[in-house]
């Protein structure tokens, strides 16, 4: 579509501030009908985003859909968002230090979710953001469901920092709601989210890193070069039976047996609470003195692990009996 058509069609989408899935239907016509998002077609959905971001949820959908499609498929290695992307994207959506909507806010959480690899300072910035969102709500600090999901699904998306495990910024910023919105009339999907992010911190940090990009590329050129027997490797695996595939794996650097070793190594690693996290538990679940309900929640769940424990949550869990 050339570009002069493109934007007299989406200028008349939007007008009321709303998008509906009528309009998605076009916009998807529209944008996926040569199998790409241009960089016109994206600066057009973000200044409609601009001036519509509410709209039924496949507007979500599709605004999420094709800002993923540009930025992470569009170049390879497929599925890395570097540096200079996410400082345009910054660019793009940030007003006065702040996403100027949740149609946005929810777009980068997306991006986290479905990139391999974002740059470090990306984590930190959305999860900033998403605070900001609830403690600066009108009529207080308040989680309310969306909040919940919204943060879930942050914590646990791949291309974050901890690669679907909490680190210790995350769990602070756990804490750092938690502190702020206690006693509101939060959801009830907050406590238990609180309570799961903080344990997944405790008992599993040593989450799955991603290769690097350039890692990222000398495996495809790999896949790609002629001059590799992949014919030859998948002949020898299977011309043997059982015994052959265990031979040619066993020769090819034994990467199976290696894999699964390490994770085996990094699982028992990660189930330990260390004397460090349980100091930082004690201190920062006793900074302000006292003990909230989720937070006795969550001593209450660390009970079940009492005989594991270091002794620095056991006398934290004494102290909250």
């Amino acid at each position: 579509m050339s570009e002069q058509s493109w934007q007299s069609r989406i200028s008349q989408i939007g007008a009321d501030g709303y998008v509906d899935a009528e309009d998605v239907l076009t916009l998807r016509r529209a944008v996926f009908k040569d199998g790409v998002v241009s960089p016109a077609e994206l600066d057009a959905l973000f200044a409609l985003g601009e001036r519509a971001p509410a709209g039924d949820r496949e507007w979500a959908q599709f605004f999420e859909e094709a800002a993923a499609d540009f930025y992470l498929r569009e170049e390879e290695p497929q599925g890395y968002l570097t540096q200079e992307e996410f400082a345009s994207l910054k660019a793009r959506i940030v007003r006065d230090g702040v996403c100027a909507s949740m149609l946005e806010l929810r777009l980068l959480v997306s991006l986290l979710e479905k990139a391999r690899q974002t740059p470090p300072e990306m984590t930190d910035f959305v999860g900033e953001q998403i605070k900001a969102t609830i403690l600066n709500r009108k009529g207080g600090p308040c989680v309310s469901k969306e909040d919940a999901e919204l943060l879930r699904r942050y914590l646990f998306a791949a291309g974050g920092a901890g690669h679907v495990a909490v680190t210790r910024k995350e769990a602070e910023l756990l804490f750092d709601i938690n502190d702020a919105a206690a006693g509101a009339p939060n959801n009830p999907a907050w406590t238990e989210l609180f309570i799961q992010g903080v344990i997944n911190h405790l008992m599993a940090h040593l989450g799955y890193t991603a290769p690097s990009r350039e890692e990222a590329f000398r495996r495809n050129a790999w896949a790609r070069d002629a001059s590799v027997d992949m014919g030859g490797f998948f002949t020898r695996m299977v011309s043997g039976g059982l015994e052959g595939f265990r031979t040619v794996f066993s020769k090819e650097k034994g990467f199976r047996t290696e894999y699964e070793e390490a994770r085996a190594r990094d699982a028992a690693a990660a189930a330990a609470v260390t004397e460090d996290e349980a100091a930082w538990l004690a201190r920062r679940i006793g900074r302000d003195g006292a003990f909230d309900a989720n937070e006795r929640k969550l001593v209450e769940r660390m009970r079940e692990l009492e005989k594991d424990l270091p002794a620095a949550l056991k006398e934290l869990i004494a102290r909250a009996a």
